[in-house]
């Protein structure tokens, strides 16, 4: 008959989180006998035990996880063994692909932390601490399953004391596969001093970090920051800036509770936080902004910066304390490329940007960018989802074939759907260069070569000429195209899956539409068991010229507004060398103009005609200064007309023209939500719908959607809003894949089974 004992098959997020030493630990204080291992189905632990004492030992072990892992599905059987077990035991891996996950990079513990500024401990000053419950994973993993040997980690030969804890399934250590110290691990090129001196003599340091090379310099020095923005070709987007502490963080800007907690997660994203007035820094950090990009240190390297440049406080309190200083801290790349992570990479093309290069001899299996955040309305928003996140899944409500999906042009990532869940890549960047290409192109390849997904289509943009198109074109796939807003709508219901119909706001810069118009101000009605998303009203189109160079150049686009709408335009915009000639093509080519209902470019144009801003350096830029100037957003409901199925703001721009640069924002933005509000109302009451989904890059703007969201909830009507994935282009991916994959299910032309196409990066 052989020995009762029970199966217990656990997968989600309990690689590399310190969760088999866990599982030893539980057993044996509870008194049972077993085995706990990795395999190819998941983590796989044997109980000699009954049914009912394994059910109250996945509930302890539910209750008691480590802080990185996650259980996600538990599967028990009753099965025999022929030999009794003597105690509770770990054993090896087996090899091979398995359905277990990595977690995303994690900040450093308080146990790391305070091991890191103990003279006693063998980790002391080193800035490559960590243990089995924090420091980087995504960046450091090479293959699966998640050992040493398939880490970048495997370079580095354990000396005998960290093999001795490395061994020992009773320290935090044990199997920590990023595990080192002084003696056998990574070292950096310089020494801690020679990088503060760096720093307080002005100098730009390009740092490698876990997850990439970053670009510091002191955010108090005017004159740095200026070398900086000069060298890095970034005339005024804003920098993101570390703080040791939160309390430190108080004296430059506010932050509520919610942002307190996110400030401090374990993914330490970047979280835009309102700058405070009374605070004292140079205007060079955001110009022309009301907000800030803050993080707190996420590895020891970090502690350690902030420790020497403190002059190596011995008061123990001093992580805690309130201090004055604050650094730029900026993903290290070309103008428009992507993060470097390459050592020689760094030396080459870093030498005209830092006075100071700082590797170490460890590599990086994956780079990222650090994540952006922000809270609205007391609920998280993503606005870059990277480091921190990456590779953790979003969970659908079903399972789905599996599709791989290529993104959008802007703001890129890719997504692909393995069952009932999606793997969204990091942040690429824009694709229009080559460095992006490269990195989507090798991120594409370790997503393969880690999940070994087998996709039965692709999806991408409808655009022909992005080469997010062309790649998907190339993969000799089933290939679906998915018009750019609906993709959008698409990664809204991933994430929250509403059952009834739903109306749709998507607001953003542009998105080819299927009659080929440039779009951006839509208002879809959503049958989502139908996969029917419908286009039921648009922005009143305006005609603009200029092609792709309107996106930069926001003055093109207030003059197009100017003639459309017969305005006197104002003398600022005459001032402009090119207006008159620009003017005499208008007025020549009125007939034949380009006409689009973006509400990205109507933002643009409105900050043009307020003499807010004419060019745009970055991405948005007009729209950010035009949303910094409001202090309170005003409502006039005489200017709102809606008919024949169009929003028409043309009177609301003609009476903000002649206004001061402030209250004509705050009348725009006021005006500008109260209308989007009633739009959506006025169809949902025709069709009995109660929820209105709120996506594209416009909704961004955290007074736009504040507005829109509190004026909906008075119509009756619930906003939906993305959380885990952001409303810009970062999302489009998630619905890319999401729709094409419930069309497939829907068309019953594919299943899922061992016979979908197979295809190796």
């Amino acid at each position: 008959m052989g020995i009762t004992a029970v199966k217990i098959i656990v997968n989600g997020i309990v690689q590399g989180v310190g969760f088999r030493p866990f599982v030893y630990t539980l057993a044996v204080k509870n008194g049972l006998s077993g085995s706990v291992q990795n395999t190819l189905h998941g983590v796989e632990i044997i109980l000699q035990t009954t049914h009912q004492e394994a059910e109250n030992f996945c509930t302890l072990m539910r209750q008691q996880l480590p802080k990185l892992a996650q259980i996600e599905h538990i599967k028990m059987t009753e099965i025999n063994i022929v030999k009794a077990f003597d105690h509770f035991s770990i054993l090896s891996s087996s090899k091979g692909a398995s359905q277990t996950k990595i977690p995303a990079d994690s900040v450093i513990c308080d146990d790391c932390l305070s091991e890191l500024f103990d003279p006693n401990s063998r980790y002391y000053l080193y800035p490559f601490t960590s243990c089995t419950y924090c420091g980087p994973r995504f960046s450091v993993t090479e293959s699966l399953p998640y050992d040493r040997e398939t880490t970048t980690f495997s370079k580095f030969p354990l000396c005998d004391d960290c093999l001795r804890v490395y061994r020992n399934p009773l320290d935090r250590r044990y199997h920590a596969q990023t595990t080192a110290c002084h003696a056998c691990g990574p070292k950096l090129s310089h020494a801690f001093s020679d990088l503060v001196q760096t720093l307080k003599q002005g100098d730009i340091l390009a740092l490698k970090t876990h997850s990439g090379f970053k670009l510091v310099v002191d955010a108090k020095n005017e004159v740095a920051i200026t070398y900086l923005r000069q060298r890095k070709k970034r005339p005024s987007k804003p920098f993101a800036l570390m703080v040791l502490n939160q309390a430190s963080i108080e004296q430059y800007v506010q932050c509520n509770q919610e942002e307190s907690v996110l400030l401090n997660s374990s993914a330490r994203p970047i979280l835009l936080l309102e700058k405070k007035t009374t605070a004292q820094l140079p205007k060079s950090l955001a110009p022309d902004l009301n907000e800030l990009g803050v993080m707190l240190p996420n590895s020891a390297g970090d502690y350690l910066l902030f420790y020497y440049l403190l002059g190596q406080p011995k008061d123990r309190d001093w992580l805690h304390q309130a201090n004055d200083l604050l650094l730029v801290v900026t993903s290290a790349n070309l103008s428009g490329g992507s993060i470097i992570a390459d050592n020689h990479q760094a030396y080459q093309l870093l030498a005209p940007i830092a006075d100071m290069i700082v590797s170490d001899d460890r590599q990086i299996a994956m780079q990222s960018d650090d994540s952006v955040m922000r809270v609205v309305l007391d609920k998280s928003m993503m606005i870059r989802r990277a480091r921190g996140f990456v590779p953790l899944t979003i969970k659908l409500n079903r399972e789905l074939p599996c599709v791989f999906a290529t993104g959008a042009l802007l703001k890129n990532t890719f997504c692909f759907i393995n069952h009932n869940e999606a793997y969204l890549s990091q942040y690429i960047g824009d694709m229009d260069s080559v460095d992006s290409i490269e990195y989507f192109e090798k991120a594409f390849r370790h997503y393969q070569h880690l999940f070994g997904v087998r996709f039965n289509a692709v999806a991408c943009d409808l655009h022909p000429d992005f080469y997010t198109t062309e790649f998907a074109e190339c993969l000799n796939l089933p290939l679906i195209r998915v018009q750019h807003h609906e993709a959008h709508i698409a990664a809204a219901v991933a994430e929250y899956a509403p059952e009834a119909p739903v109306l749709a706001i998507v607001l953003d810069g542009f998105g080819l539409g299927d009659d080929g118009m440039a779009r951006g101000g839509e208002l879809y009605h959503c049958d989502i068991e139908a996969l029917k998303f419908t286009r039921v009203s648009a922005l009143q189109s305006m005609p603009y010229l200029g092609g792709d160079r309107v996106q930069k150049e926001p003055w093109r686009m207030a003059l197009s507004l100017c003639v459309d709408l017969e305005f006197k335009v104002p003398k600022h915009l005459l001032a402009n060398e090119k207006a008159p000639s620009f003017l005499q093509l208008l007025e020549k080519n009125k007939e034949n103009l380009a006409y689009t209902t973006s509400m990205g470019r109507l933002f643009d144009g409105v900050a043009s005609l307020l003499d807010v801003c004419h060019y745009n350096s970055f991405e948005a830029e007009a729209a950010m200064k035009l949303e910094a100037l409001v202090n309170v957003p005003r409502v006039d409901k005489s200017l709102i007309d809606i008919n024949n199925n169009q929003l028409d703001v043309s009177q609301l721009v003609a009476r903000i023209i002649a206004m001061p640069k402030d209250k004509g924002s705050e009348l725009f933005h006021g005006t500008l939500a109260y209308a989007l509000a009633l739009w959506a109302h006025g169809h949902a009451v025709n069709k009995g719908i109660t929820q209105v989904i709120l996506t594209g890059g416009c909704f961004q703007n955290k007074v736009l959607l504040t507005q829109v969201v509190q004026y909906l909830e008075t119509f009756g009507l619930e906003a939906v809003v993305p959380q885990k994935i952001p409303v810009n282009d970062g999302g489009v991916s998630l619905g890319q894949a999401w729709l094409a994959a419930n069309k497939l299910n829907k068309e019953k032309r594919h299943v899922l089974s061992n016979s979908c196409t197979d295809y190796s990066a």
